[in-house]
């Protein structure tokens, strides 16, 4: 009802609300955003326009997003930025975030200039598109941050930032590491906020308001992509919701035509690391090969994840085929497991369908999902290079014969209603700027 009174109130003053949408062309940060926004692209009320780079255009297109692109004539600059060339540590972290800065100044001034002549009433922005929400709040326009991981964000409890693996704390020791960690996250922002200074000038950035939130994200709406059933984080922001999971691919399955009924008589397992590290392509193809050596009687699917171009199979044993890409939604569901490296996206659309998981953490949030995968019990997890311990995983995961917490989980995912919080939250923003 309130929702329904923010519509027609709102509806009364305006003809049409206009949303623009930030995000990076990377799947895992696209996709969610795209997929949130996705429903109300059917809306006459809302005018959306997306700005990501070009890479992603044709397939935005396709869903129905006016696309503008970003970062046009630097798009091998950005590949650059985005995808480290082995596991991101804390120097090369700080080099990939350095990098990145002259991308995000680039961005904004797109932004900037767009904005000045077509000014949106509300901006949506991905929360590693940092351009969005500086420019926004630049102008003041209001701004939502989509999260489509929970594990950056600073919470006053619960396993720290950037300290991947944390689960619940099982003693008095685990706790104070915890603290510790919190503790030493903050220090850590505020000597790198320090070091680049000088480039942050521009947008007179402080690393907290006023109230102690990071100005990275919006102050008036986080959208969480994913479920406080399995977050072990405590004391998010008041003005934090969580929406549901989401993250699936949006990719057309007729451009990737895997035939899976030329496999009638076998399990199959689906293998992937996503679309990014491509450093650890090779090792993935590896570890399936000995898992397939073991268990002839499964079919192993290993995809590269990299999509846009014209579909590949190829047979490199008799139970293992390696595939350009696989769009989740499609062929997740005509899997019996999935071995994954623990992204955002995949570990919900696991969940989505029921399927149950053997996680292999690489980099970023992935150990946060793994853990969080063990003790949810939808998931077992292994070292990525450890063929031993993942062929003791998988058997671990073949030998548990009922999942009832995925069950009660995959029926929880469907308790969500994303579009309705959205239009909620867009309708509350519109309301307290009209106030002002």
């Amino acid at each position: 009802m309130i929702v329904l009174f923010w519509k027609i109130w709102y509806a009364r003053i305006m003809k049409k609300i206009k949303i623009d949408v930030v995000a990076v062309p990377l799947s895992g940060h696209l996709y969610p955003t795209m997929n949130l926004l996705a429903p109300l692209l059917q809306n006459p009320q809302y005018e959306i326009r997306l700005f990501t780079g070009p890479q992603k255009k044709a397939v935005a297109e396709a869903v129905g997003f006016q696309v503008l692109p970003i970062l046009e004539g630097h798009v091998k600059e950005f590949e650059k930025a985005a995808n480290n060339k082995e596991q991101l540590g804390i120097f090369s972290a700080y080099r990939q975030l350095s990098a990145s800065l002259d991308l995000i100044n680039l961005v904004s001034d797109q932004l900037i200039q767009e904005w000045t002549n077509h000014r949106p009433d509300i901006v949506i922005v991905d929360f590693i598109t940092l351009s969005g929400g500086l420019v926004a709040e630049q102008m003041g326009i209001p701004w939502i941050t989509t999260m489509a991981t929970q594990f950056a964000i600073e919470t006053t409890g619960g396993p720290p930032c950037f300290f991947g693996g944390m689960g619940t704390p099982r003693n008095s020791w685990q706790v104070l590491q915890q603290f510790l960690g919190r503790k030493i996250t903050y220090l850590g922002k505020r000597i790198v906020t320090f070091l680049l200074r000088d480039r942050l000038r521009r947008y007179h950035f402080k690393l907290y308001n006023q109230k102690g939130q990071e100005t990275i994200y919006s102050p008036y709406s986080i959208l969480g992509i994913g479920m406080k059933e399995v977050e072990l984080k405590k004391g998010f922001l008041e003005h934090y919701c969580w929406v549901g999971p989401s993250g699936a691919s949006v990719e057309a399955v007729e451009d990737y035509p895997l035939d899976l009924s030329a496999f009638p008589n076998r399990k199959k397992v689906l293998v992937t690391c996503g679309t990014q590290l491509a450093w650890a392509k090779d090792n993935l193809i590896y570890q399936t090969k000995q898992l397939a050596k073991v268990h002839p009687d499964f079919h192993f699917f290993v995809t590269r994840g990299v999509g846009g171009e014209a579909f590949q199979c190829e047979h490199l044993m008799e139970n293992l085929s390696l595939v350009s890409y696989l769009p989740y939604k499609e062929y997740i569901p005509q899997m019996d497991y999935v071995i994954h490296h623990g992204g955002a996206g995949i570990f919900y659309q696991c969940i989505i369908y029921g399927k149950p998981a053997l996680i292999l953490p690489h980099d970023y949030d992935q150990f946060d999902y793994a853990i969080r995968g063990v003790e949810a019990g939808v998931a077992y997890t292994a070292k990525r290079d450890n063929s031993k311990e993942i062929g003791q995983a998988f058997d671990r995961l073949l030998a548990k014969e009922n999942w009832p917490e995925l069950e009660n989980l995959r029926q929880v995912a469907q308790s969500y209603h994303p579009t309705e919080i959205l239009e909620g939250e867009i309708h509350r923003l519109l309301a307290t700027k009209e106030k002002e």
